[in-house]
């Protein structure tokens, strides 16, 4: 299953989202059939957070298996110029990279995080 995630920088903070089952995660969401990836971020970015965003670059690949099966978390980078709005998910954030570690990620987001600290 191919699922597509955004890191949305703004001074210097990162944007993460909590899920309904408790975890955090990078937002963004399934791809559907018929859709690339780049609009499936894009429709994910509005649906869930109100936000029309420019994809900037491809930043990794990820690939992680659930209980639910196995899937491949393509990230991008992304820029928005408006506020988002927690539509889906419990609550949003804006938090440094220092921050990032307090969180309660997905898996397949601690492998992204792993990969932002080592850039």
């Amino acid at each position: 299953m191919d699922v597509t995630a955004a890191i949305i920088e703004k001074d210097g903070k990162i944007l993460i989202a909590k899920r309904k089952e408790g975890k955090w995660e990078f937002p963004g969401g399934k791809v559907e059939k018929g859709e690339n990836i780049e609009e499936c971020l894009k429709r994910e970015l509005k649906e869930e957070l109100g936000i029309d965003v420019k994809v900037k670059k491809k930043f990794c690949v990820v690939e992680h298996k659930y209980d639910f099966g196995k899937i491949r978390l393509h990230v991008f980078v992304a820029e928005c110029n408006e506020e988002p709005v927690a539509k889906e998910h419990l609550d949003i954030k804006w938090v440094n990279m220092k921050e990032l570690q307090k969180y309660d990620f997905m898996d397949a987001d601690k492998k992204v995080i792993n990969i932002l600290k080592n850039k």
